[in-house]
């Protein structure tokens, strides 16, 4: 393009890039919308024994053996982790033109990739557990009723959201070099470059963790076993009812992680040598640096973690007797209710070890020097 106000037309180089280049870094994860788990069970097992003439016998056995599983896993929005032992290099430029600017960094290798989540995880999982036992016995009658209920129920979740995977190991990523020699016209300020980059450079970086939204654990269990025995005139009556519940209603929930860094990573600028053989305006600016190596992602967290857990346990055991009488009404209830949760937010990945991050050499030979950086 013609160098603007030069005072000879000619044709300059506006943009020389030759970096930006990557090597082995994690995809980004980005996710929108909503993961909903709603679960429902209703378990109502009914026992009854009945013994209705006189001088009857009823007997009635149930064995019950339950597994409810309503756990969830859940994940969205979650950036690759990097590879290792990845080059990316900018290219080398050589000009003698009048250029605008001339970038040959910005070069990435091994690091993980950010993790985007917008929306809702939702997992909401009822169980009913209501088991009835009654033994009803007329006069000088017998009634046996029996139950026997083993029940484990799994509403446990997992949910992971919004993380950033971690930084790879042993990566290089490195400015190119650039060399140019200016003419006796340029740029707009009598002539030179205005703008070398060969910097940026970026390599085992753990990526950023991005959290807008909710994750809803929500579990409810209703524990309502009920055991009766009515004996009637001279009669016996045995109800007897055992339960061995275990509930599960732990909770993981994880928003808003940045990745770790990784470790033995090297990100440096490019050596830029430039040399005007005139006496007029040089370069505007020279940028060597800003590179990082190693270092742990932030974390981003903006919503809502919430885990609810209600457990109603209500074992209800009656025994009535009329004159006479006997009755007998047996419950034995063992229950294991875990409510546990585990919730982690907003958190910086831990930076990484062994890494190096350097600024390129700048060799400038110009009469008038405005900026290096």
């Amino acid at each position: 393009t013609p160098a603007s106000g030069a005072s000879h037309p000619g044709m300059g180089i506006a943009t020389i890039e030759s970096g930006a280049n990557t090597a082995g870094n994690g995809g980004d994860g980005y996710f929108y919308g909503s993961i909903i788990h709603a679960s429902l069970l209703i378990y109502q097992p009914i026992n009854i024994s009945v013994s209705l003439g006189y001088g009857s016998v009823a007997l009635a056995n149930q064995s019950n053996n339950l597994n409810v599983d309503q756990s969830a896993f859940q994940m969205a929005g979650v950036g690759g982790h990097g590879g290792n032992d990845n080059i990316a290099s900018g290219g080398i430029v050589s000009t003698s033109l009048g250029a605008g600017v001339i970038a040959s960094g910005d070069n990435s290798a091994g690091n993980g990739g950010s993790g985007y989540f917008l929306g809702a995880i939702v997992d909401a999982p009822v169980v009913i557990y209501h088991p009835i036992n009654i033994a009803v016995a007329a006069s000088g009658g017998t009634a046996h009723a029996n139950q026997s209920n083993t029940v484990d129920i799994d509403q446990s979740a997992t949910q992971i959201a919004g993380v950033g995977g971690s930084g790879g190991h042993g990566n290089l990523a490195a400015g190119g070099s650039v060399m140019t020699l200016d003419p006796s016209w340029g740029s707009s300020n009598g002539g030179g470059v205005f703008g070398v980059q060969t910097g940026g450079s970026q390599a085992g970086n753990g990526g950023d963790g991005v959290f807008y939204g909710e994750l809803v654990h929500t579990s409810f269990v209703v524990y309502n076993p009920i055991n009766i025995a009515i004996a009637g005139y001279g009669s016996s009556t045995y109800a007897v009812q055992i339960n061995d519940v275990s509930v599960d209603q732990s909770a993981v929930q994880i928003a808003g992680i940045g990745g770790h860094g990784g470790n033995d990573n090297a990100a440096a600028g490019g050596h830029a040598s430039l040399l005007s053989h005139g006496l007029w305006g040089g370069s505007d600016t020279i940028a060597t640096g800003s590179n990082s190596a190693g270092n742990g992602g932030n974390g981003y967290f903006s919503g809502s973690l919430i885990d609810v857990s209600v457990a109603i346990y209500a074992p209800i055991n009656i025994a009535i007797a009329g004159p006479h009488s006997t009755a007998v009404a047996d419950q034995v209830n063992n229950v294991h209710i875990d409510q546990s949760a585990v919730q982690i937010a907003g958190v910086g990945g831990d930076g990484g070890h062994g890494n190096l991050a350097l600024g390129g050499d700048a060799a400038h030979l110009l009469s008038d020097l405005h900026l290096v950086a």
